[in-house]
């Protein structure tokens, strides 16, 4: 049994690949995947190093017959092939130096009719700071990752402060299927922006809704909630009297998550 698990455990580390870890990886974006028929598709927007990638497949699992990362130095490396499968995400441990990501490209292929979607994460780690002087910082990379003035890691994520941020409160999902929760322990409080942080397991959510006082209602950006990371969504237009949030959630991993839920003081 032991040789076993020692045999099992090299051929993820030759490939390149982890287990999940609890990592600050944020969001970068995601690439479509065509159905059934193997596509080339890429990924190059990236503001500079990075100490690991996470890839997760959304919609569907996915058959990928490569993953190539290639590298500001221009050398390239497969970081993945074969399925991937939903909602289970892949840590990719880029190798030795070679932390500069130039473009990813991916050979894959869906069975859904729909196709699906390859989500594309990053551990920047002691990178923030060649993010921070990349072209794109103010007009993208700076609402990306929320990093408050120092940059550092309060433990909820890049982006809490509890001077400026207040807990009203939890709600629990339990089983693998979205169940929908709302939460209306605003009180009148006039909000502009909403955190929330997922305690105790990965979280997938597949509605966020804020309703306001004036009846009218807004879907928010939230798809996936990193577990003990804090993620912040700021309410569109002039609407800030809200009344309720209504989440459809579920644990990634886990049977059951609750997820914290923050206003901006």
């Amino acid at each position: 049994m032991k040789t076993a698990r020692v045999l099992a455990m090299a051929a993820v580390l030759s490939a390149g690949i982890s287990a999940p870890a609890l990592a600050d990886y944020v969001r970068l974006g995601s690439v479509e995947v065509g159905y059934r028929t193997d596509r080339d598709t890429s990924w190059t927007r990236f503001g500079g190093g990075m100490e690991g990638l996470r890839l997760t497949a959304d919609r569907s699992d996915i058959l990928c017959r490569a993953i190539v990362v290639q590298f500001g130095d221009g050398s390239r490396q497969t970081v993945f092939s074969g399925p991937l499968r939903q909602d289970r995400p892949v840590e990719v441990d880029l190798r030795g130096g070679t932390r500069r990501v130039r473009n990813i490209s991916f050979t894959c292929r869906s069975d859904a009719r729909r196709g699906g979607v390859i989500s594309i994460a990053a551990n920047v780690g002691r990178f923030q700071d060649e993010w921070r002087r990349s072209p794109d910082w103010a007009l993208f990379w700076s609402r990306l990752f929320n990093w408050g003035a120092g940059g550092g890691n309060t433990g909820f994520g890049n982006g809490y402060d509890p001077n400026v941020w207040v807990s009203l409160g939890r709600e629990r999902f339990e089983g693998r299927r979205d169940r929908e929760s709302s939460f209306a322990g605003w009180n009148g409080r006039s909000v502009d922006r909403i955190g929330l942080r997922a305690v105790d397991d990965d979280a997938r959510c597949s509605a966020v809704r804020a309703i306001f006082g004036n009846g009218r209602s807004s879907v928010l950006n939230v798809a996936r909630l990193d577990r003990g990371r804090f993620a912040s969504v700021d309410l569109p237009g002039g609407d800030r009297n809200l009344r309720s949030l209504s989440l459809a959630c579920h644990a990634v991993n886990r049977n059951a998550v609750t997820i914290e839920i923050f206003a901006r003081k």
